[in-house]
Parts: structure tokens; C-alpha cells; sequence
């Protein structure tokens, strides 16, 4: 069986981040799971502030990133997303390793997507994305709302 943190899925999105995205390399993202359940994890350490705790830029960042990387799965077909609009909630800091899970969108969204997208229109989704401590999922660092637009390719 396939360790979830070693899956061909996150081996592949893995590379296209850090390729893609030299930020994401610097603040040490990793994919870890499966196409089916993923997250985004960064260690703490270059991720910290002059306080002590996790920076707000790498915190806002990595939660950006998780909603860009789910529009690009949830899509049916090869796409250029990108973000239109974005807020950030931050509720507490963290002295830990930060992890970024996106909330599920409604099936019916991810058909309004991609029927849009096989229509050769832009399609825009709403995504929702909430930053933990690695080890406590319980402990809320952010949250995220996004909007982003994808383009068939």
C-alpha cells in the first residue's frame, strides 16, 4: 500500500509547486495524502515572524496556494487558475507547523465548473481554506475565502 504522504498524487503536485512556485519551496510546503483527501503542510521554522510565531504572509500564503491547488484537481481538464480575490482571517498565532485543508465545495459547484470550463468560458469558484497546527487541528491559526478563475487550457 502506498504511504498517503509518498502518493503518486502528492509526488506529482509536490513537484508542481515547488517548480512552479520557488516561494513554496523557501517556506518548505509539502503535499501530503491522496487525489481523494489532501492537505498542505510547512514547518514552522522558516515560517516564523520576529515574534515567535507563524508569519501572516506565509499563513495567508499557503492558504492561497491550497485553494489554487484545489480548483486545478477539481477540474476535469487542464486549466490555468488563478486568484481574482482573497481575504484572510487570522483568529491566533501559532508556534507550531502549519497545515492547510480546504473545505469541500458542493458537487454541484464542481459541475457548474466544469460545464463551464467544457464551454470554453472562464469558470470562477468560491474556495474555503482553514490553516491548523499540524499537531492540533483543533487549534485554528486562519481562515481563508477565496475566489479564483480558471481558463481551459
Amino acid at each position: 500500500m502506498t504511504n498517503a504522504m509518498s502518493s503518486p498524487f502528492a509526488v506529482a503536485w509536490q513537484q508542481r509547486l515547488v517548480e512552479g512556485f520557488p516561494l513554496l519551496a523557501a517556506m518548505g510546503v509539502t503535499v501530503q495524502g491522496t487525489a481523494e483527501h489532501w492537505q498542505l503542510h510547512a514547518p514552522f521554522a522558516p515560517n516564523r515572524n520576529d515574534h515567535g510565531t507563524a508569519f501572516g504572509a506565509s499563513i495567508s500564503s499557503l492558504a492561497t496556494i491550497a485553494g489554487w491547488m484545489a480548483v486545478n484537481v477539481w477540474a476535469d481538464m487542464p486549466v490555468d487558475v488563478v486568484i481574482q480575490h482573497g481575504s484572510t482571517d487570522f483568529v491566533r498565532p501559532l508556534q507550531s507547523d502549519l497545515r492547510a485543508q480546504v473545505a469541500l465545495v458542493s458537487p454541484e459547484a464542481i459541475l457548474k465548473l466544469n460545464g463551464t470550463l467544457a464551454r470554453g468560458r472562464p469558470a470562477r469558484l468560491a474556495v474555503e481554506v482553514t490553516v491548523t497546527a499540524v499537531d492540533d487541528p483543533a487549534m485554528t491559526a486562519a481562515q481563508f475565502a477565496g475566489r479564483y478563475v480558471a481558463v481551459r487550457l
